[in-house]
């Protein structure tokens, strides 16, 4: 095999390969969209009708918002506590992963202990620890529609 010949096939080798790498690597771009897209997919809202309006609450993705969603009556009263915020006592513990929050928001819904449910409808900063379920999407006059009288809520779904 002369020289021009060994250089033309190492050559076309060389060609062959990198076509050969290229279908094989990762096309990282479309993962990335589509694990975000998947995720927007998974996103859980419970729906609440609360004192006859309808909120959506966007729930963390953790044992204890899925807890929740299964022991929960479909009917149950909340009640208000130092007006900022409604408390409702679960019939069994939820597991628990409480830290100081630090800085409550209105529309936060957490857990309290490990048995009792909040929904906070001011904004505030606390040195008490919570493990954080879930948010409801839309606060605008949250603290005019919640009252600071008991409320009656119904699970949608």
């Amino acid at each position: 095999m002369t020289f021009l010949q060994r250089f033309f096939l190492i050559g076309i080798m060389g060609v062959c390969l990198s076509a050969f790498a290229g279908c094989s690597s990762p096309d990282y771009s479309r993962t990335n969209e589509s694990t975000v897209f998947s995720k927007e997919e998974n996103e859980e809202i419970m729906r609440l009708r609360i004192n006859g309006d309808e909120f959506q609450v966007k729930l963390e993705q953790n044992q204890t918002a899925e807890k929740l969603r299964m022991i929960l009556p479909k009917k149950f009263r909340m009640h208000d506590l130092h007006q900022n915020e409604k408390y409702y006592d679960l019939p069994q513990s939820l597991p628990t992963n409480a830290t100081r929050v630090e800085k409550i928001k209105a529309g936060d819904v957490m857990l309290y202990g490990d048995d009792t449910l909040v929904i906070f409808y001011q904004s505030f900063e606390t040195n008490f620890s919570y493990t954080r379920i879930g948010r409801i999407v839309e606060t605008q006059n949250l603290a005019e529609r919640f009252g600071i009288n008991e409320i009656q809520i119904e699970r949608s779904n």
